[in-house]
């Protein structure tokens, strides 16, 4: 009787370890099924943020000049990545749209509905799955001039305080292929040893395409009128390159050429803008009057940066000084300003002289900003030249001078110029300076200066760049 007890007692306990094993190994498939789901929708996850991420980043290029490209363009990298938009006979949704508080930002969301596997026993067939990302495109650092003119006006005398309201104290500037680029240009002095000045060495950087200046239309406007002030190369009186020239038999100067582009979102890049107007200027060997000329009328302006493109278009000696303004018919006025980097003259007495450097906005913040001063400090005694920002504080930097050894961290951004024993004649001066996480402007000014403190008058041929490191195209969020 016990014998037969204990049998059935061991009989229903294997039963029961039976249903218990079969209900775990359930719960354990079933787990291993969801595990499987969830790695899956966690991949489409990765996926959809990378489509999202690379559609952003390719549209954003074209902001905020031309919306319906930029969306145009995210669509097509978004379907280059399989997530094709329902407009174009996908299974996903690809939403371009503008940033309301920044128009240079684009914002892509990319949604899809994800099959399932094992969830589909639990009435899941599907999961949506949603991601987005904002990119920003960095418009390069305007440069010289927060005005609608760049440079001085005839009127204005730098060295007479009062003499005119137009008057920041430069002029803007290139020079001939022959001349030496120790004389001051950085980049269209080429000296090429074979074009008639064997005594002077190719400039490594020398570029065909001179100088870009941005014309900035912030106003819709009916017609946006440039004038330039003496664009030709002009003898005005006891210039050596006419007669160096005319010695061996050159054209008397250069031919200055002033392009203007139409404006899109790569201000930098011209070979795709149309051209609005062009004038290549011949040289004048008779002086004549200073005078404003008419270079170009744009009729019916939109809101955007018109690239201003000046070079030299042939070989020649001389040393072509400028200026340029633009007007608008609209309320608000346009801007003109260096793209990049430019060439400048400046011919100021001694003293503190004051330059508008560069325009560093607050979207900058925490990202280093660098500056190079080409061939700065043409004037004898002690000289200084110190960088502010726009609250007239000058911060720690660090300065490097390789042609000179010199790389230094400073407390405040002040550069020795006094020569002989700081003769920066044909070098390049590197300044950074690290903007921190909460770096600000003075309210709607964010123009950072240079403040020339010389003994002697200053005149000075000199090429500045500015430029924040990193990536123009990136991701914000």
């Amino acid at each position: 009787m016990r014998r037969r007890l204990s049998a059935l007692v061991g009989g229903a306990e294997r039963g029961a370890t039976l249903v218990i094993i079969t209900a775990s190994f359930v719960v354990l498939l079933g787990a291993a099924a969801m595990a499987a789901d969830l790695g899956w929708l966690y991949l489409n996850g990765l996926r959809t943020q990378q489509a999202a991420d690379a559609a952003a980043l390719a549209g954003v290029v074209h902001m905020p000049a031309d919306f319906p490209l930029a969306s145009s363009t995210a669509l097509d990298v978004a379907s280059s990545n399989k997530y094709v938009d329902t407009s174009l006979g996908g299974d996903a949704a690809v939403t371009p749209a503008e940033v309301v508080d920044n128009n240079r930002q684009l914002q892509v969301t990319v949604s899809r509905a994800v099959p399932t596997f094992f969830m589909k026993v639990f009435g899941i067939d599907t999961v949506s799955i949603s991601r987005h990302a904002i990119a920003e495109y960095v418009l390069p650092l305007p440069l010289g001039s927060p005005d609608p003119q760049f440079g001085n006006d005839p009127e204005c005398s730098p060295d007479v305080p009062g003499s005119g309201t137009n008057c920041p104290n430069f002029w803007g500037n290139i020079h001939g292929r022959w001349t030496s680029r120790v004389m001051g240009d950085g980049y269209s002095s080429a000296c090429l040893s074979q074009t008639g000045n064997p005594g002077c060495a190719q400039n490594p950087d020398w570029r065909i395409d001179g100088y870009l200046y941005g014309l900035e239309v912030r106003q819709a406007a009916a017609s946006v009128t440039l004038e330039i002030l003496d664009p030709a190369f002009v003898d005005r009186g006891g210039d050596p390159f006419f007669a160096g020239d005319q010695e061996k038999g050159h054209p008397v100067g250069p031919t200055t050429e002033f392009t203007l582009f139409d404006a899109d979102a790569t201000p930098l890049q011209v070979a795709d803008n149309p051209v609005i107007c062009q004038t290549a200027y011949a040289p004048e060997p008779v002086a004549t009057p200073f005078d404003w000329r008419v270079h170009c009328t744009i009729n019916n302006a939109e809101p955007g940066i018109y690239p201003l493109r000046i070079r030299i278009t042939d070989d020649a000696w001389g040393l072509n000084r400028f200026s340029m303004r633009a007007t608008a018919t609209s309320a608000t006025q346009p801007r003109l300003f260096g793209l990049g980097d430019m060439s400048i003259y400046a011919n100021v007495a001694a003293g503190l002289t004051d330059f508008f450097l560069a325009e560093v906005e607050e979207i900058h913040a925490g990202k280093r900003l660098v500056v190079e001063l080409f061939d700065p400090g043409d004037a004898n005694g002690n000289n200084f030249l110190t960088i502010v920002d726009p609250f007239g504080n000058s911060p720690p930097c660090r300065i490097i001078v390789p042609a000179d050894g010199i790389d230094s961290t400073q407390a405040s951004c002040v550069i020795n110029a006094t020569r002989p024993a700081f003769n920066y004649n044909g070098d390049w001066i590197t300044v950074e300076i690290e903007l921190s996480d909460t770096y600000t402007c003075n309210g709607s000014d964010c123009w950072w200066h240079i403040e020339y403190d010389y003994q002697g008058s200053a005149t000075d041929t000199t090429t500045w760049r500015a430029r924040i490191d990193g990536n123009p195209v990136r991701l914000v969020e």
